[in-house]
């Protein structure tokens, strides 16, 4: 059974209030992938306690459990556009005892991921994108978390372009003011904005945006808060059931940005 045949199951027998919380989760799917314990009790006026007890009531350990759940049914319905400001929960003990069907399941995931970005995906975009990283020779690459360690491997892979980017960490108060004394409209920013987004990355790309900078974005949807304030916006799918970012769509959309940057200049030396 999967969460909603879990929840319309068990929904009779439950308490009021534990009720009332079960049908928030079946009317929130893609708010529940990510969403807290603070969140759900601020939203229905009910106590932490008892969205734990109708955790339970249904089956799970905790809410960690019931996240995953709703984590599986939106990738099946291609639901990736699902955020929050936590970190994924951990694979659930239930799922473990059946190691090899689950490593399969997660790898088949991660394969259709990358199918239908790549089924999707508008080369024309990538090409634009190239040019615009071809039209400035400084540029800047900044990001916290994944999207820090996915900007520094595409500034690395720069390299080989000719790029000498600089990359800036926006948890790191250092990088921040060093990038903030350097903007000028000669730079270009990379901003890279994928879950759980952070202020400081888009406090950035705001002031770069002020200042007439031109930006471009890697996120994983068009409508993130980071999309507002760049002139070029490149998506790609990073979740999974396992994890809030998965780098395997992601480096596939930095290697087709390398091949275009090795395009577009071999098209200007012609």
């Amino acid at each position: 059974m999967n969460i909603f045949e879990i929840i319309e199951d068990k929904i009779p027998e439950l308490p009021k209030k534990q009720k009332m919380i079960a049908e928030y989760m079946k009317a929130n799917p893609d708010k529940m992938a990510y969403t807290t314990l603070k969140d759900i009790s601020r939203e229905t006026g009910v106590t932490e306690m008892t969205i734990l007890n109708t955790c339970q009531s249904l089956g799970f350990q905790g809410l960690n459990d019931v996240k995953y759940e709703f984590r599986k049914e939106n990738i099946k319905r291609e639901k990736t556009d699902v955020f929050e400001d936590e970190y994924a929960p951990l694979i659930p003990v239930y799922e473990r005892n059946r190691r090899e069907k689950l490593l399969e399941e997660i790898g088949n995931e991660e394969v259709k991921m990358i199918t239908s970005f790549w089924k999707n995906l508008d080369l024309n975009d990538i090409i634009q994108a190239a040019e615009i990283l071809r039209s400035r020779k400084r540029v800047f690459i900044c990001g916290r978390g994944f999207s820090f360690y996915l900007g520094d491997f595409f500034s690395k892979r720069m390299i080989g372009c000719d790029f000498f980017p600089i990359c800036i960490n926006t948890e790191l108060n250092d990088d921040v003011y060093r990038l903030m004394e350097c903007m000028n409209e000669e730079m270009l920013l990379v901003a890279v904005s994928f879950p759980d987004y952070y202020f400081m990355t888009d406090k950035i790309a705001q002031r770069a945006k002020e200042k007439g900078i031109k930006v471009l974005a890697f996120t994983d949807r068009k409508d993130a808060d980071i999309a507002q304030y760049a002139d070029f916006v490149l998506t790609v799918p990073t979740l999974t059931r396992g994890s809030l970012n998965t780098m395997s769509a992601a480096m596939m959309l930095v290697n087709l940005l390398i091949s275009a940057l090795n395009i577009v200049d071999s098209s200007e030396e012609l």
